[in-house]
């Protein structure tokens, strides 16, 4: 998060002031991976929503009706007017029965203040797929709360260790990164067990981005999200589904003199975007300065 993407950008574009700002969906639990391709629950993301609900000091059934609201199935408490199909994007939370504003952008529910699920979750990319992260937590990008959501053997203490491992200075006057899972071992009072909980769970790379770009005139505004996947060279994803297709790489380049080759940049493709008013029936709560 240190990097330059992480950073908005503001500039004024005609009479427009322009604000753009770049995060990676393996930051937040996604959504669309709560069931397969084929409308089936997936338990390992299904279990994260229900802690992520808990630990947002939600009421258990939230998650209930968002999962009886995606997955294909009619066994749940909560199916009238279910759509029964992944989610269009996260304001549509909102149509959902029983799910106010504030579960959604967070605000005082039962007199006490409470964190919205917008915050915390992404429905991108949408499909599942061998080649991508898709359903994968990045250990360097996620917050202690979706950290929490990963394991029941995580407690608030442990996840908060984790993201200071990554945001605290070291020795050197830098803060190291996980380079790679087992780094997760160098965090003090992360046991075994609770290693093995994460691993499978997580990675410390993002492929997946959600850029949003908001555009101000007077008093209109207007928000766009333009996802892109990156992948590591050669094939790229298919648009609007997020799942490479099967291609054959192109050769690496190089100098034909010496016969040296280069690795093969990364693809970065577009694959959604949508304008994020359009879908909301529901204005966002009121917030005071």
């Amino acid at each position: 998060l240190r990097e330059r993407w992480a950073a908005p950008i503001e500039f004024e574009l005609g009479k427009a002031q322009v604000l753009v700002t770049i995060c990676d969906a393996e930051r937040f639990i996604n959504l669309s991976q709560v069931v397969n391709d084929k409308g089936e629950q997936n338990p390992v993301v299904v279990a994260q929503l229900r802690r992520l609900v808990k630990v947002l000091h939600h009421t258990p059934d939230i998650a209930d009706r968002i999962i009886d609201y995606i997955d294909a199935d009619s066994k749940g408490e909560f199916e009238s007017r279910a759509k029964n199909e992944r989610l269009y994007n996260v304001e549509e939370l909102l149509r959902i029965d029983g799910i106010a504003p504030e579960v959604v952008y967070g605000g005082i529910i039962s007199g006490e203040p409470r964190k919205g699920l917008r915050d915390f979750v992404t429905i991108w990319p949408r499909t599942t797929g061998d080649a991508t992260t898709a359903g994968l937590v990045n250990l360097n990008t996620a917050s202690s709360e979706v950290l929490q959501s990963l394991s029941d053997l995580m407690p608030e203490p442990m996840a908060a260790a984790i993201v200071a491992y990554r945001t605290q200075p070291g020795p050197d006057g830098r803060a190291p990164q996980f380079e790679k899972v087992e780094d997760l071992k160098r965090v003090q009072g992360l046991g075994d067990d609770l290693f093995s909980d994460l691993n499978g769970k997580v990675t410390v790379k993002s492929s997946t981005f959600e850029i949003r770009c908001r555009g101000t005139v007077g008093k209109v505004e207007k928000t766009w999200v333009y996802v892109v996947q990156r992948s590591a060279g050669g094939a790229a994803p298919a648009p609007g589904t997020g799942t490479p297709p099967p291609a054959t790489p192109p050769p690496p380049s190089g100098d034909p003199a010496t016969g040296a080759t280069s690795p093969t940049p990364p693809a970065i493709t577009l694959i959604g975007s949508q304008m994020l008013n359009d879908f909301a029936s529901v204005q966002p709560p009121a917030t005071e300065k």
